[in-house]
């Protein structure tokens, strides 16, 4: 039961209530809890980044449909840890080329789409355009502005327009969240993607989503091989729900 990811005070509460009382189990909660505790330590002898890279190099030797890979890193957020995470995506694709990817702005993330997805229009999270407008722009006719300028199907000729005017209008020019903005306007201004093939994506959400999903699976007390043996589990659910809808599709109206 624990490895479906069920709570062990909840264990604990149906084997009770299959002895017909706690009194009738055997052993006492705090047997449980130190059992449970000597079980997952003997799981991580040898280090819990070791185990998870075990129990995953297993999976693919198990599993042709599986694949393994890891890297040590002392910095996850670097270009070349993105480049490295993003070459691997590819090849699990069978080297099929993302069309559009969309970001919340990391630069080192930005280099990394650009080096291994060259093709790839690449735009930023409107959502995160927005909050971070809402942090930066205090006045409420600049911020409507700048609501426009992600949303409005409008040439690139009349965006620039409007842009250079509210710069010499709102001295923006010195502004360090302008200037910055202004460099990656390509990325976020809709003139600029309009007849970019996005399938109707301009925020992240759908992986907000699955986030949201994950948490589900984890706790802050979970070591590196119950995280990744609770994700394995996340993604069963996803395959499940994947079948279902392949069946309603075939033979549903």
């Amino acid at each position: 039961m624990q490895a479906h990811g069920v709570l062990t005070s909840k264990i604990l509460g149906y084997m009770a209530g299959q002895a017909g009382g706690y009194s009738f189990m055997g052993f006492s909660k705090k047997d449980a809890y130190n059992y449970v505790d000597q079980s997952k330590h003997a799981k991580i002898v040898d280090g819990e980044s070791n185990a998870a890279i075990v129990y995953l190099e297993g999976k693919a030797v198990a599993d042709p449909m599986s694949m393994s890979r890891y890297n040590l890193t002392k910095d996850n957020e670097s270009i070349g840890s993105y480049k490295w995470l993003l070459e691997n995506l590819l090849e699990v694709m069978c080297n099929k080329m993302p069309s559009v990817v969309i970001t919340d702005g990391c630069d080192s993330m930005k280099a990394a789409i650009k080096s291994v997805f060259p093709e790839a229009t690449h735009r930023l999270c409107a959502w995160h355009m927005e909050k971070n407008l809402t942090v930066n722009v205090k006045d409420s006719g600049l911020r409507q502005l700048f609501k426009k300028w992600l949303y409005a199907d409008m040439e690139i000729e009349d965006f620039e327009e409007e842009w250079a005017a509210a710069m010499e209008d709102h001295g923006l020019h010195d502004t360090f969240w302008f200037r910055e903005t202004n460099e990656k306007r390509s990325m976020w201004a809709n003139a600029y993607l309009r007849n970019k093939f996005c399938a109707g994506f301009r925020t992240t959400s759908r992986c907000e989503g699955i986030n949201l999903n994950v948490k589900k699976f984890l706790k802050s007390r979970h070591s590196i091989l119950e995280m990744v043996q609770n994700l394995e589990l996340l993604v069963r659910e996803y395959w499940n729900n994947e079948l279902l809808a392949q069946f309603r599709s075939i033979n549903g109206v």
